[in-house]
């Protein structure tokens, strides 16, 4: 809400908030009571009157009490007529009678307007009548027909649309049938299925010749016969179109006057009619015999099939066979262009209808246009059968037939081959009783891999079917059926894999009891393993253990990182999401190793590298990944020759050390648990041996912060002084920055526990840092906060100058929180100064911290540092202060910030003599010409600087475009030249900045307008285009030679320096 509105709020009373209500609930009498007449007109809440109020509401006594009070009413409201405006708030039709009787808009209401109003904010049939009496019904250049627009809403509701196409039509003459540009109304609504809507447009004179053919399969016959009359009455549908919805006498009537039937397709819509009974039917197909129509005339509709095979997709026969006995006794074909009208009757589960058609010879072995034989039908999902005792049923009635159960079938879509056998079809879709009763019959058929693979997949299948259907075939191979992603490479499968993998324990068992020479293991999966995952019980688990020949067969698993394993292995690794039972993990290992499994096995990594293990032992996959103490398996594992601290795999560390080294997620209290249980077994810690990174254990647990491990290790006797690992670092040191996501308070208690045992806390490493510079530099506060406690140096500089300070700020990393880098910071200066270090110091090399966090732009730490009561005026090496860094290089809001700081000194003057107006020229930009300007009007004195560089000097050496106007009033002679012999314009030429030359040459130009000598030379005769060319400025170049710069003295002062590139030179010859 804008500040405006606010005050409006703030200025309304109750009593205003109580005449809106009174207004909106249409209560007059309320109105009367609260609004006084003199107020009648008043503005209320955004400029509203009571009459806005009553016309927004649609509160039509209201507006009468206010009208005939003399309300003022304006001829728009909110840009809009008072009509239009009533129709986007879908007012009442009563208000809008009224306000149009009282003629409170003009001739410019638009009529057209207000239906596209209408068709977006009303739902009111009385307002669409309102406007098409009052304004007429014609749109806007470009719109839609109007019937278009009411049909395709989705605003309006049936009832809606019926009344407005009803009053458009018989009103005013509007066409539903109007198609210019788009599909008529008819067409559309069908293609959106909008039946309901549909049926009202029949009986409003909408044509469906183009649909006629499609309703009998959306409409029920109750449906058809109410619709017809409407059909037939409309002249707009052609016979020929709406043949399936005409009744007897009008079919009768058209055939008869049919001079020719060819293509009319006159049995077929007889066929599928369901406007006629059967009876009806006979009569029509006679006459249309008469007329020459042959019997198996074909539709035209895709595969084009004959009436008989229509009819009986159309309706159920049973033993109704009036109709198809008049079309065999005439001829009709039951199996007629690829197509048998006996699959329809099978489809329908028809039996009677079925027997009549087999003595009529239909052939049960008939193969179709699309490769279906009858079985098809029988095991389609969608066929009519009730349940699988009347697929059956069917089954044997079509075997009594002579139906050949070998015959080949279509059975996958888009199959590049159609000759499935019907057992697999059978087995992929039939329900389970009918694939054993074909198994009982059929004993010669044969079960291939895909049948198999069916039967044992599917869950509704009985144990005792599948028994049967793999006997037939017990040894069959799945073909590359198992993938190993790592490999690249499949491998095949057997009924035991299958099994296996559909996790059906009891087939499983069944398998390995009845055909025990099965091979029992694969090459891309422990069989094992995935029994374990499944959690089968433990005597299968043990079943496929003994069944396997090879239980240290090696499994590539991980693709990302890819390793190699044994069942061992993977046992002990075990799964993220359950837990095996620490006992039962024991007894299987137990029969692993009696069954040969090597229990002392690792993970080995595919690639390798030098800086990862590229062999992870058993011990560590059962620390790791289980992060739990089990003792009944670290027992068995000690027990089985696994050594806790033999050193192993490329890094030469052991097993214990590479959990305490390298894995975060075991816990310091579960990694001492563990050294203290392998103690107590009698393996003592190696506190000496290194691994290849010249790291030892103790090391190891500096850098993952474990206190409790430290502590446990230090009592063992630890060297605390050793240096080492990657960086070769102290242990302090290594607690502190080698890993950046350790808990925070887990580094500072490490911290604490390494500087009580006597680590020295002033340490410095080889990057020149204390354990206090290292935890400022990589922003660990909550170790820093320890060692300042612990009494650390917080003001110790080391050979660079550097203090922990400084590197409070100049670090680039904040392990504690990397999102809220600068508040750690900031809290860490704030640490280090209560305990006194001086955060006004720098040294011969460093400016001091406030100096850093202005040129560092760190606005966080600035801030913090103006509350630690710095000295705002300290100054740097070279005698800097503040204000004169932040306004020569600073963002401008540390020189708004200090500016307003009553403690700032501007007079202050550095150690080149270069007072604060040296820092405003350095900055270069447009505010280097208020800041001069504010310092000359204090009266500030400007100084001469150093070695003759005067101010004048400066403007051209930062090449400031915006202060030669100020500055040059304080100088006599723009030629001036400083100690070397250099010019103002010279500098503004040469100057090493990293300055857009255009700038440069800006400068240039104000300096020749204002009396500069282009020609000046320095000792060595060397001019201000020499001095470009040696700068490589080519810009600068060319506006010093259009100045007319002596381009001969710039050549003799450049042939005599031998760095000059020769192109330079020949460029400066062409310009002579």
């Amino acid at each position: 809400m804008s500040f405006f509105k606010k005050f409006l709020n703030m200025n309304s009373n109750p009593t205003d908030n109580e005449l809106v209500e009174a207004i909106k609930q249409d209560n007059v009498k309320k109105v009367e009571k609260l609004l006084d007449i003199e107020d009648i007109n008043k503005e209320y809440e955004d400029f509203k009157r009571p009459i806005d109020f009553a016309l927004e509401y649609s509160s039509i006594k209201v507006m009468k009490y206010l009208i005939e009070n003399k309300a003022i009413l304006e001829d728009t409201i909110q840009g809009d007529t008072i009509i239009s405006y009533l129709i986007k708030k879908d007012a009442s039709l009563e208000m809008l009678e009224y306000m149009y009787s009282i003629n409170s808009s003009d001739s410019t209401v638009n009529g057209k307007v207000l239906i596209e109003l209408a068709l977006n904010n009303t739902n009111s049939f009385d307002t669409f009548k309102f406007i098409f009496e009052n304004f007429g019904v014609e749109r806007e250049e470009g719109k839609r027909y109007l019937i278009h627009d009411i049909v395709d809403s989705k605003k309006f509701d049936l009832n809606l649309k019926v009344k407005l196409l009803k009053l458009l039509i018989e009103e005013y003459d509007f066409d539903i049938n109007h198609s210019q540009n788009e599909l008529p109304a008819s067409s559309r609504v069908f293609n959106q299925r909008d039946i309901k809507l549909l049926k009202e447009l029949i009986k409003l004179g909408a044509c469906i010749n183009s649909i006629a053919k499609q309703l009998p399969n959306f409409l029920e016959q109750k449906e058809i016969k109410e619709l017809s009359p409407y059909v037939l009455r409309n002249k707009l549908n052609k016979p020929e179109y709406i043949l399936g919805l005409l009744d007897f006498d009008s079919f009768k009537e058209y055939i008869e006057l049919l001079e020719d039937v060819k293509n009319k397709e006159l049995l077929t819509n007889i066929s599928k009619s369901m406007m006629l009974h059967d009876k009806e039917k006979v009569k029509l197909a006679q006459l249309a015999l008469q007329k020459g129509v042959n019997i198996n005339e074909l539709n035209s509709d895709g595969h084009s099939v004959n009436a008989l095979y229509t009819y009986t997709a159309y309706f159920s026969v049973q033993s109704n066979t009036t109709f198809i006995d008049f079309l065999l006794e005439n001829g009709a074909q039951i199996e007629c262009n690829g197509h048998s009208a006996f699959f329809n009757v099978v489809n329908d589960n028809d039996i009677k209808c079925t027997k009549y058609l087999i003595t009529k010879g239909a052939n049960v072995n008939f193969v179709n246009y699309f490769d279906n034989t009858v079985m098809n039908f029988i095991i389609h999902p969608k066929a009519n059968f009730k349940n699988a005792q009347e697929r059956v049923q069917m089954f044997d009635l079509l075997l009594e037939n002579g139906l050949d159960i070998s015959l080949p079938i279509s059975h996958y879509q888009d199959s590049s081959s159609n000759t499935t056998p019907i057992l697999e079809a059978v087995a992929d879709v039939a329900p389970s009783e009918l694939l054993e009763h074909i198994i009982d019959k059929f004993s010669s058929l044969e079960v291939n891999s895909l049948t198999m693979e069916y039967v044992i997949k599917r869950k509704d299948i009985p144990l005792e079917v599948k028994k049967r259907v793999i006997a037939r075939n017990p040894y069959i191979v799945f073909e590359n059926e198992e993938y190993c992603k790592v490999r690249n490479e499949s491998f095949d499968s057997n009924i035991l894999g299958m099994a296996l993998f559909e996790k059906d324990e009891e087939l499983v068992n069944y398998i390995l009891d009845t055909y025990i020479d099965i091979k029992a293991y694969s090459e891309a999966n422990s069989y094992v393993m995935k029994a374990v995952y499944y959690q089968f019980d433990i005597q299968t688990i043990k079943k496929l253990i003994k069944a396997d020949p090879d239980l240290n067969r090696v499994y590539y698993i991980f693709p990302d990182e890819p390793e190699t394993q044994t069942v061992v292995s993977s046992l002990i690794r075990g799964y993220d999401n359950f837990e095996i039972d620490e006992d039962f993990k024991v007894e299987i290992l137990q029969c692993l190793k009696d069954n040969g499994a090597i229990i002392d096995t690792y993970f080995e990594r595919i690639n390798k590298t030098k800086t990862h293990l590229d062999s992870v032992g058993i011990l560590i996959n059962q620390v790791v990944n289980r992060l739990k103490f089990e003792p009944k398996v670290l027992d068995f594992l000690l027990d089985n020759g696994v050594d806790p601290y033999k050193p192993v795999a490329n890094l030469n560390e052991s097993q214990m050390h590479s959990i305490v080294n390298r894995f975060r997620l075991v816990s310091d209290e579960l990694c001492l648990q563990h050294l203290e249980y392998f103690e107590s077994k009698g393996y003592k810690v190696d506190l000496e041996h290194k691994n290849s990174f010249d790291t030892d254990i103790f090391l190891g647990a500096c850098m993952m912060n474990r206190p409790k491990v430290l502590k446990w290790l230090i009592n063992k006797g630890a060297n605390i002084h050793v240096i080492g690992g990657f960086d070769n670092s102290p242990a302090l040191h290594k607690a502190i920055s080698n890993y950046n996501d350790n808990d925070n308070i887990a580094r500072a208690e490490t911290v604490r526990v390494l500087v009580e045992a006597g680590c020295d806390i002033e340490q410095i490493d080889v990057e020149q840092f204390t354990p206090l510079m290292s935890a400022a530099n990589y922003g660990c506060f909550e170790a820093l906060r320890v060692l300042l406690e612990l009494n650390a140096n917080a003001d110790f500089f080391n050979e660079e100058g550097q203090s922990a300070a400084h590197r409070a700020i100049l670090g680039n990393e904040t392990y504690d929180d990397e999102e809220n880098s600068e508040l750690i910071r900031a809290k860490m200066l704030a640490a280090l100064k209560d305990a006194g270090a001086n955060l006004n110091k720098g040294s011969k090399n460093i400016v001091p911290v406030l100096h850093m966090s202005i040129l560092e732009n760190k606005q966080q730490i600035f801030n913090t540092l103006l509350k630690l009561e710095l000295d705002l005026n300290a100054q740097d090496m070279n005698g800097r202060t503040p204000i004169m860094i932040a306004i020569a290089y600073g963002d401008m809001y540390y020189v708004n910030r200090l500016m307003n700081n009553k403690e700032i000194d501007f007079k202050v003057i550095d150690f080149n003599n270069e007072s604060i107006h040296f820092s405003a020229v350095m900055r270069s930009d447009k505010t280097s010409a208020k800041m001069l300007k504010f310092f000359l009007q204090q009266g500030i004195e400007i100084t001469s600087g150093r070695d003759g560089l005067s101010l004048l000097h400066v403007v051209g050496y930062y090449a400031n475009e915006y202060v030669l106007d100020i500055v040059k009033e304080f100088f006599e002679d723009m030629n001036i030249k400083d100690s070397q012999g250099f010019t103002p314009l010279m500098w503004a030429s040469y100057s090493n900045l990293d300055i857009e030359q255009d700038k440069r040459v800006e400068v240039i130009k104000q300096f020749l307008e204002n009396g500069a000598n282009i020609n000046e030379r320095l000792d060595n005769g060397m001019n201000a285009l020499a001095l470009s060319v040696l700068a490589g400025f080519i810009d600068v170049t060319d506006e010093l030679i259009s100045q007319g710069c002596d381009i001969q003295v710039a050549l003799n002062s450049l042939n005599q320096i031998e760095e000059v590139p020769a192109d330079a030179l020949e460029y400066l010859k062409s310009r002579l």
